[in-house]
């Protein structure tokens, strides 16, 4: 039924696409493309509400297949905010906002989850309630957290949730469901290594702080390796190393900032420990004073077993099950969808296409996935809100 409605539906799909892929807006300054997103969904009934944690939005719409109130209330997710980058795709509907690009595919999962509004409204024989929730900022990993703080899930309760992404290097049109964790928790990592600086000449007469730097970043990578189960996933990079004016002179300050990715709880706080101990290690062997500071930005993105069986059930009546990637691996990029499944049961999921990894200047959202998204979406709106399922919830 629904690939019916989406052939007859597919250049409206494609014509949203296009026009959110031309005026792409970045973090909290989605507003045009709020209006965009809630004028349509105004237009197919929803309740909408706008403004939630700044440009947010949460769409409701009753299910009609009993007269009696009942059912579950679902959510979807989709992400608002383009990158700040420029596009080199050369499509005919490329970004007309320099230096602004939907470089992420936001815009191709704003309009699967839009699709799948569209296609609810024409057949709400489902109980229960389903909302689409549209996130801002999700590229800084604060827009959930700002929704959040604005009352989202008191506000709008709902009983599970579920987002996607694409994925190239996954084949295109296969779904991959990772079984428990989907996507890495990211932490900051701030270090400031203070010492007495002297000519390079004579580093004798003060500290390196060049040195012990250079000493904390191997020592951590190499500690790293050391107290971790090799069958964990965990890694530690490090993008700012700045110290310095001029060749031999030995600096007082240098300055780090990276980056601390893992799958893991246990070992996000077993890396963080050892951060802070190869910095006073570190001290004492150069004889330098270290700041090192790691801050929690968002956590490991899990999913729930019994979401997990639901999105495959659904993708099987959508793909097949020989298109289904069962327990995919999971990525040590972040999300902050990981924000609202620590608080709601759900699953986070993945679509095959080809091209260039997104966040590449010369990434493009392939649109024939937009229908296989979509459906699962309707799937799991039907499924999942059942009157039925009231009476075993999941926790």
């Amino acid at each position: 039924m629904f690939s019916a409605w989406y052939q007859e539906n597919r250049k409206t799909s494609e014509g949203w696409l296009e026009q959110l892929h031309q005026f792409p807006e970045v973090g909290f300054e989605e507003v045009r493309t709020a209006a965009f997103v809630a004028s349509i969904l105004q237009q197919y009934g929803y309740d909408v509400v706008t403004g939630i944690g700044g440009t947010g939005i949460v769409a409701t719409l009753h299910g009609k297949a009993t007269k009696q109130p009942g059912g579950r209330t679902i959510a979807f997710r989709a992400e608002l905010d383009a990158l700040p980058m420029t596009e080199k795709t050369g499509v005919g509907y490329a970004s007309t906002m320099p230096g602004k690009f939907h470089g992420c595919g936001h815009d191709g999962h704003t309009v699967t989850a839009l699709t799948a509004a569209a296609y609810l409204a024409a057949h709400r024989d489902f109980d229960g309630t389903i909302r689409f929730i549209f996130q801002p900022a999700e590229e800084l990993l604060t827009g959930a957290r700002a929704m959040l703080a604005d009352g989202l899930f008191e506000r709008f309760p709902c009983d599970e949730i579920y987002a996607l992404h694409n994925l190239p290097g996954l084949p295109a049109g296969k779904v991959g469901i990772p079984a428990v964790a989907a996507l890495a928790s990211a932490d900051d990592i701030d270090v400031t290594v203070r010492a007495k600086g002297a000519h390079g000449s004579m580093p004798h007469t003060g500290t390196d702080a060049i040195a012990a730097a250079a000493h904390f970043v191997t020592s951590a990578q190499q500690a790293a390796t050391r107290l971790i189960d090799a069958r964990d996933a965990g890694v530690i990079s490090f993008g700012v190393f700045q110290g310095g004016t001029v060749r031999n002179v030995l600096p007082d300050e240098v300055r780090l900032q990276g980056t601390m990715r893992t799958t893991s709880a246990i070992v996000r706080d077993r890396l963080a420990d050892m951060l802070l101990n190869a910095a006073r290690a570190t001290e004492t062997l150069f004889g330098v004073e270290i700041t090192c500071e790691v801050a929690k930005v968002a956590p490991v993105t899990l999913n729930t077993v019994e979401c997990v069986a639901a999105v495959h059930d659904a993708a099987t009546r959508v793909v097949g099950d020989e298109n289904i990637l069962s327990n995919a691996r999971s990525l040590m990029a972040s999300e902050d969808f990981s924000e609202l499944s620590a608080r709601v049961p759900g699953a986070y999921f993945f679509i095959g296409q080809n091209g260039q990894m997104p966040h590449h200047p010369e990434y493009v959202f392939d649109p024939d996935i937009i229908p296989i998204g979509a459906a699962i979406f309707t799937e799991l709106a039907k499924t999942r809100t059942s009157r039925a399922l009231c009476h075993n919830p999941i926790h």
